[in-house]
């Protein structure tokens, strides 16, 4: 036997523990020469095996188990492609599954088993039900049927311990062989040893939310990788042998046709070729004012020149044609993004806003002429607009030639830990503990977890339960859980996409790929970025109102040399401004204190974790100019911008060319080299390096330290091209905020409604800056927020479980004529379908405030309203209307309303609180300068803020200790924290709700906050004043 003809991979997502790459290997350790992939419904793991067979040395067999309608019922048949016809008849046909989400007909199947290997099913087949229940004539009228139906088959027997299933699968054979129907050996592998049944079990328990504990949730057995002598002793010889001869008439491989982008429509009688040059050069006429520039003109004859070789001009067609039309519509488009920046053919395209020439900006950072690779043009998209783009594009070349890119959620660290432990039935609180131990950090795996986290270490030490919760969850870890859609990447084809790899549905009508991003180029098929950015839809707004104050108004045409944007950044007062809203940002900003274009772009290169050790350096240079040193005379006029330091990839290729005599080509090479940290690459490019540097009359020990230099800074140093355009953003930003403050908060709100924390933090800022906000009302809010003389008004959609749909309602209702009162309102809305917990919602957050009555009152009178309203209502002419004259409206038992209670039900509907809060009158008596809660909050590290205690929650640690479970307010919202055990006992006597306290905390990367200090805010016995208790210590 050479073969095992099924195997279900991880790719049928959560029913096998095998992952694509073990299969082959499995086959080899076994002495098998084939290995078959045969998933359900789908092919994601094609390209992962295809890669995997030819590393062991293993010949490949593509299978798809496929769906039937077979008489009403579906029914698994199995797939093996015979060619080259039957791969593609593969993807279409698990495209078809995919995209319709329903089973395939029998003529589908007649179809696709043309240059396929066709099995039907035994054991969970067409006659499964008649088998089991022994029925003979049954089961042998459906194998005659299958027999009438379809093409050339075979019946796969599957082994079984049961004896009840040994009866069945002779009779299953017998039945064949009445019938002259062959019979192959065929057992479903579905994990690699028999010990991974339980694992498989607990992944189809995360699938189907089952745990252990459910007595009709089965173990999975006899599903393991079987050795050829397991398979002799289960299976005869002449169903091993059939196995044999259907392996060997497998020779199919996915070297199928490439496909290429579509083929931009140009005017006739011109190619593309000579249609992007002509575009060019009028573009660059039009950039260049008609002036008659050889610096530039020379520059755009070699992109071209460049461009076109490598045959790329479809590309910036289609690039050209999308964004032209997005900004014809008034989508707002950004002026850039990435190293496509460093092209001149793209700015006199209009592709990008950025002139590569004025900032020094290289092409080959871009597009390497020396080495063929695709282009990458990603574009910013203000988000509320992103689909239109990707619509027009769909719409100009086709549905069946655009699609998404799929890919895949893993059982992540945390993820598997939560998931394994619900399918274990173990406690929440159990399971909460191990999970929040493990870093909120992209790829972290349990493993690194346990070694950096001490706490976590003893907690899977301590008890049996933890260490089986890790040890399953270390095995399943890394599988694919779900698929998704990438956030940005479409793809284009000229070819039909079903010719090319399969597709299917997700989320959306439009098509996305089964295969993933990393093989996609493979097939020639481009990925284009449409990122939709929320900072652009703001900039957007800001815009479309600035234009209805002055029409000629241009962003473009800004002045980048405006000392009030600099300002600005100088102030680090960049809440809601591009890139550099985090406090980290902010701190940088201070340091530099831009006072030019040049400073921002440095700055947003600067704030990495890899570029943090060159921050010093760049502050004291710029501070002191007269103190730089440069590594060689002939690098100052390339490191002079950023002070002597070297932090851009750009420089690091230039002091190449310069320095070595290297082009700008081959030091793009040396720039990937670095980046990509290839050691042999790395030492041939050196000694190159050093050759070109001795030419230039530079010693060997000169150039062994300046190409040290460049590989300790070029490997990490940013992308200027992509720090110009992000710093464009962020300058526009900046200078809007400075211009047209109320402007820019209103569209501000706007980007936020649904994020309570941000619409806290910026409305802090609007009262720190005297723009007055005021709480939503219903008889003038809309869905978004409005600008008033002088102040801003909250949408109804800030309010939680309202949304634009809701607010959108109540306004169109308030258009037929304004609310009189609050029972007028509550009746109106009544007919509306907006329930009653939407309305108290609504009371809580203010925006019935305007009827003049207490909020108290208004929860009180709910009921009576809610029993007016359905009194006033009658039906007319089919529908639900309302009449007032029927019944007279209730009188209100007036209430007073109690101010902590107010707070507290305002900041359960907003996130926050609009009204006053007595912390502030403190804090200014106590003449206290710390962060607000809302500056702290989800922001790792170390932290002192001033607050009051909204309630504390003892609790007995499992030693036996006290600790407590902290809520604190100020006026911009509210945080909870831990007090451990050793503080807690220290202040459990004064920690008391409505106390004043200053903390020093902690949070961590999974915004868990524990106090570490706190002190106590106390009155002096001689007078009115405040000072502060002693200090306690965790």
């Amino acid at each position: 036997m050479t073969v095992h003809l099924f195997t279900r991979s991880c790719c049928t997502l959560l029913e096998s523990t095998l992952r694509v790459s073990e299969i082959p290997a499995l086959a080899k350790a076994e002495g098998y020469q084939y290995a078959a992939l045969t998933d359900h419904n789908v092919l994601f793991g094609f390209p992962a095996f295809s890669a995997a067979c030819a590393k062991e040395g293993i010949r490949p067999i593509y299978g798809l188990e496929a769906d039937t309608d077979y008489h009403g019922m579906t029914v698994p048949f199995l797939l093996l492609a015979e060619d080259r016809i039957g791969i593609h008849h593969l993807m279409e046909c698990s495209s078809q599954l995919m995209e319709t989400g329903k089973p395939i007909s029998i003529a589908d199947l007649n179809r696709y088993a043309e240059h396929n290997i066709l099995i039907a099913y035994g054991e969970g087949g067409a006659a499964d039900s008649e088998l089991i229940a022994g029925n003979r004539e049954g089961t042998l009228e459906i194998l005659k049927q299958m027999k009438a139906e379809l093409p050339e088959f075979d019946v796969a027997i599957s082994y079984q311990e049961s004896s009840l299933w040994k009866i069945k699968n002779e009779l299953l054979r017998e039945l064949c062989r009445s019938l002259s129907i062959r019979t192959v050996a065929m057992n479903k592998i579905f994990y690699a040893g028999e010990s991974d049944a339980q694992l498989c079990r607990i992944l189809k328990g995360i699938k189907e939310n089952r745990t252990i504990q459910d007595r009709s949730f089965p173990m999975i057995t006899g599903r393991s990788y079987l050795s050829r002598a397991q398979m002799e002793e289960r299976y005869p010889l002449e169903e091993l042998e059939r196995t044999d001869e259907l392996a060997s008439r497998c020779h199919a491989d996915l070297e199928l046709e490439k496909t290429s982008l579509p083929q931009f429509p140009v005017p006739e009688g011109v190619t593309s070729g000579q249609y992007l040059t002509q575009l060019c050069l009028a573009g660059l006429k039009k950039r260049l004012n008609g002036a008659e520039n050889k610096v530039y003109y020379d520059r755009l004859r070699y992109e071209l020149d460049v461009i076109l070789k490598m045959h790329f001009e479809d590309y910036f067609l289609i690039v050209w044609d999308f964004i032209r039309d997005a900004r014809k519509e008034g989508i707002f488009v950004g002026p850039g993004r990435g190293s496509a920046c460093g092209s001149l053919v793209a700015y006199s395209l209009g592709i990008t806003m950025i002139d590569p020439i004025r900032w020094n900006l290289l092409f080959e950072r871009f597009l390497n002429p020396d080495r063929v690779s695709m282009p990458d043009i990603d574009t910013d998209i203000q988000d509320n607009r992103r689909q239109d783009v990707i619509d027009y594009v769909r719409k100009k070349y086709g549905d069946d030639h655009i699609a998404n890119i799929v890919t895949f959620g893993t059982l992540g660290a945390k993820q598997v830990i939560r998931d394994v432990g619900k399918v274990l039935a173990m406690n929440q609180r159990d399971i909460d503990l191990v999970s929040r131990l493990i870093p909120n950090r992209p790829g972290i795996t349990l493993k690194q977890a346990l070694t950096e986290n001490n706490r976590l270490r003893e907690i899977v030490k301590a008890e049996e339960k933890y260490q089986n919760l890790f040890c399953i969850a270390a095995k399943l870890e890394g599988l694919p859980r779900h698929t998704s859609i990438h956030a940005a990447g479409i793809i284009m084809s000229s070819l039909p996409l079903n010719e090319v790899i399969p597709t299917m549905k997700v989320d959306s009508d439009m098509k996305t790929s089964q295969y993933d991003k990393d093989y996609l180029e493979a097939r020639g098929l481009i990925k284009m970025d449409f990122l939709g950015n929320r900072n652009l839809t703001t900039i957007q707004q800001i815009v479309k109102k600035v234009r209805e104050e002055d029409p000629s108004f241009s962003l473009n045409e800004i002045p980048l040399d405006d000392d009030r944007a600099y300002q600005v950044f100088r102030n680090a007062d960049t809440l809601g401004v591009f890139q550099v809203e985090s406090e980290g940002m902010k701190a940088l900003l201070r340091k530099i204190r831009p006072v030019r274009f040049e400073d921002i772009t440095a700055s947003l290169a600067l704030f990495r974790p890899a570029s943090k050790d060159s921050i010093p350096m760049y502050v004291e240079n710029r501070r002191n100019p007269e103190n730089i040193h440069y590594p060689a005379l002939e690098l100052e006029p390339i490191l002079k911008e950023t002070y002597g330091v070297m932090i851009y990839q750009e420089q690091a290729m230039l002091t190449a060319e310069v320095y070595a005599g290297f082009s700008l080509a081959r030091a793009d090479v040396l720039r990937k080299a670095m980046s990509k940290k290839k050691e042999s690459e790395l030492a041939a490019l050196k000694q190159e390096f050093i050759r070109g540097a001795k030419k230039k009359g530079h010693t060997e020990q000169e150039a062994e330290s300046l190409f040290a230099l460049i590989q300790k800074f070029g490997g990490y140093g940013f992308n200027k091209s992509h720090a110009v355009a992000y710093a464009l953003i962020a300058y526009q930003e900046a200078w809007l905020k400075a211009e047209y403050p109320l402007h820019f908060y209103c569209a501000l709100f706007d980007s936020v409604i649904g994020d309570s924390d941000k619409t806290a933090r910026y409305a802090d800022e609007c009262r720190r800056r005297n723009i007055q906000v005021e709480a939503p009302n219903v008889m003038y809010s809309n869905e978004t927020c409005r600008e008033l003389p002088g102040r801003l008004l909250f949408p109804l959609s800030i309010i939680k479980g309202i949304g634009r749909n809701t607010a959108r309602l109540i306004r169109e209702e308030r258009e037929k004529g304004q609310f009189e009162d609050f029972f007028d309102f509550i009746a109106r809305i009544s007919l509306l379908r907006i329930d009653r917990g939407s309305m108290e919602t609504m009371i809580d957050a203010g925006a019935l405030d305007c009827f003049g009555l207490s909020r108290t009152t208004m929860r009180t009178a709910l009921d009576d309203a809610l029993n007016y309203a359905e009194l006033v209502q009658v039906q007319k002419n089919g529908q639900m209307v309302l009449n007032m004259s029927l019944v007279s409206k209730p009188v209100p038992v007036r209430r007073k309303d109690v101010p902590e209670e107010i707070r507290e039900r305002e900041i359960s509907a907003l996130g926050f609180s609009l009204g006053p809060h007595p912390i502030v009158n403190v804090r200014k008596q106590a003449g206290i300068t710390l962060p607000s809660i809302i500056s702290v909050r989800g922001t790792p590290g170390e932290f002192d803020t001033f607050v009051q205690v909204a309630g504390v929650r003892p609790y007995r640690t499992r030693r036996g200790d006290m600790m407590a479970f902290l809520k604190v307010s100020d006026e911009t919202g509210e945080m909870d924290m831990a007090v451990m055990p050793r503080l807690y006992s220290k202040v459990q006597n004064q920690l008391a709700k409505g106390a004043y306290i200053l903390i020093h905390g902690k949070i961590a990367q999974d915004d868990s906050c524990i106090a570490e200090r706190i002190s106590f805010l106390q009155q002096k016995s001689s007078g009115g004043s405040l000072n502060y208790g002693k200090t306690t210590d965790r």
